[in-house]
């Protein structure tokens, strides 16, 4: 506001200054000049209202996904098509996370030329796991004489998603989980595959080679893979609580981490199973069957847009209250991974 005024102040200074000029000697030069001052307002606000409408904003990002502690570049760029340039732009831009949400806003200033694009980078460094949405939620333009100021709302919006680290230091045995009730035990081991092929689908990355139907993937010159019949009942679910009890605190981080670690070594271990996590928001259980690599990473991806709670074991006591799991749970805390039986 007060560099407002201080503008308007030394517009109409200026204007005086040639009014006294005008009256003083009399000159065409001074009338021309009188009208000039007096269209230049209305002119500067309708070239800059112009040019604002035409702004085409973009993000961009050196990457999608990476892992916690990564360096990743954000880039703003903002084209102008028009032939009229905007010396004073400001970018308003937020950064947060459903887990991590954040309500600070930033803002850069920055000119865009005529016909021309600008672009600024921001490296930034994400030390937890996290879906985060970098959203451009306005653009302000001052006209050439800072009279006038123009926003631009914008609902333009990156999202990245960060996976925690494995931990190396969680132990795990396939045996030691849901031992003592082989009669339900039910995952892709030998000896618990029936031979009956119930389907047939295309490969994806983490299926294993034994399952190729290799005489139908060379007719096709696709890799197809066979989907043999379960022979038994149980079900490992893997249940990760979305606790965090403080911000400031790395115990969600650690949660996730735990999980991935688990996830993977299961598929290593040729176990498919079930991820399963507590959604406040839905009240309600969000449940994925995990096969291979890529279904764990898109579980993964699903639970980053949740909001987090600061009941302990909250998923599990409602999963035990429901009765909806007969096998193994593998609950995960901050502690690591505990099998229940349910």
């Amino acid at each position: 506001m007060l560099r407002k005024i201080l503008s308007a102040a030394g517009f109409f200074f200026i204007y005086l200054i040639v009014i006294l000029l005008a009256t003083f000697y009399q000159k065409p030069i001074f009338l021309f000049l009188l009208m000039l001052l007096l269209l230049l307002p209305p002119a500067s606000y309708l070239a800059v209202r112009y040019a604002v409408r035409h702004l085409q904003p973009e993000i961009t990002t050196s990457l999608l996904f990476g892992k916690s502690g990564d360096k990743i570049t954000v880039s703003f760029v903002l084209k102008n098509p028009t032939y009229l340039p905007l010396p004073d732009c400001m970018f308003h831009y937020t950064v947060s996370s459903p887990f991590y949400p954040n309500d600070e806003e930033y803002a850069v200033n920055c000119p865009v030329y005529a016909h021309d694009s600008f672009a600024f980078s921001i490296p930034l460094t994400f030390q937890r796991a996290a879906c985060y949405q970098i959203r451009l939620t306005q653009i302000s333009v001052w006209d050439y004489l800072h009279f006038f100021n123009f926003h631009k709302e914008d609902a333009l919006q990156k999202e990245l998603f960060i996976f925690p680290p494995e931990n190396d230091s969680l132990q795990f045995s396939s045996a030691a989980f849901g031992e003592g009730f082989d009669e339900f035990e039910e995952n892709g081991a030998k000896g618990n595959v029936s031979s009956n092929v119930t389907d047939i689908r295309e490969y994806i990355p983490g299926d294993r080679l034994q399952k190729i139907h290799w005489k139908l993937s060379a007719k096709i010159h696709k890799l197809m893979v066979k989907e043999n019949e379960q022979t038994s009942s149980h079900q490992f679910v893997l249940l990760p609580e979305l606790y965090l009890p403080d911000p400031t605190l790395p115990v969600l981080e650690q949660i996730l981490s735990n999980t991935l670690t688990m996830g993977r070594s299961l598929l290593a271990d040729g176990i498919t199973f079930f991820f399963w996590y507590y959604s406040i928001t839905a009240q309600d259980f969000m449940q994925f069957y995990i096969l291979n690599e890529d279904q764990l990473e898109e579980a993964f991806r699903s639970c980053f847009y949740e909001t987090t709670y600061t009941e302990n074991d909250l998923a599990l006591t409602v999963l035990q209250k429901a009765d909806m799991v007969h096998g193994s749970i593998l609950h995960v805390t901050d502690k690591g991974v505990e099998d229940v039986i349910s």
